[in-house]
């Protein structure tokens, strides 16, 4: 009899043992010493283009329905390369599907809210039948100008490591005709024929002036990615945070 109560114990500890582990709400991590939030985040549109609006659906709950705030926030970035054509023919392109000699990224906004329910506000999100608030947000995907324009300014914006970068590609692919526009005054040995010497390649690096460059410009285009971030936290009062973050991307 002593056996058979002591197998029963040792199943009946198990069975509740194996209930915690499946209950979601014992799940939950801690943080700061306070149960952090479950959040899922749904989004109506996956692949949204510029100009479309996404309908952000964040659905949350506590263990102690302690909330702080449930804010939204974006994130816009760009990732490019160049394409740069002079009056003369020369084209220098950064980027393409098998390399990349010069890529820039240019952060138009960092981490900006554009939403934000407070713990006073969440109520009229709660929704009983599946025991969680529930707060929807509009975004609109909109094309914002970062410090680089598509124009001959672009080149003078750059940072100095990258303009360096790009003074070693315009040495190794400026032809002729467009080496002696820029450079009338050049010795004569940094050409020969339609072609820049090696000796014409080493006064590009040493002597060319974003300036010039910028002036010899007739097109120029960003090759890359434009890149929105939603990131939707929720935060409790001791500042325990759970969040979730989606990248959306369109091509420039």
């Amino acid at each position: 009899m002593k056996k058979i109560y002591i197998l029963l114990s040792t199943l009946l500890a198990g069975f509740f043992a194996g209930c915690e582990k499946n209950d979601p709400i014992t799940e939950l991590g801690i943080s700061n010493g306070e149960y952090t939030a479950e959040l899922r985040v749904t989004y109506d549109n996956t692949r949204p283009a510029i100009g479309d609006t996404v309908i952000v659906t964040a659905s949350t709950w506590q263990r102690d329905d302690r909330y702080d705030n449930i804010t939204f926030y974006e994130t816009i970035y760009e990732t490019f390369g160049l394409d740069i054509t002079l009056e003369h023919g020369s084209n220098f392109r950064t980027v393409a599907e098998t390399y990349t000699t010069l890529s820039v990224t240019d952060t138009i906004l960092a981490k900006r809210a554009w939403q934000t329910i407070s713990h006073d506000e969440l109520m009229q999100y709660w929704v009983t039948n599946t025991n969680n608030y529930v707060i929807p947000g509009e975004y609109v995907i909109t094309m914002q100008e970062g410090k680089y324009p598509s124009n001959g300014s672009l080149i003078e914006a750059l940072p100095d490591n990258e303009w360096q970068v790009l003074k070693s590609i315009v040495a190794y692919n400026i032809n002729g005709t467009d080496f002696e526009a820029i450079f009338p005054d050049a010795p004569d040995e940094t050409v020969s024929g339609a072609t820049v010497t090696a000796e014409g390649r080493a006064y590009v690096r040493n002597n060319l002036s974003r300036q010039e460059l910028a002036g010899s410009v007739t097109q120029i285009s960003k090759l890359g990615t434009y890149n929105v971030v939603i990131e939707v936290e929720a935060t409790t009062p001791t500042g325990a945070i759970t969040a979730t973050t989606r990248t959306f991307t369109n091509n420039l």
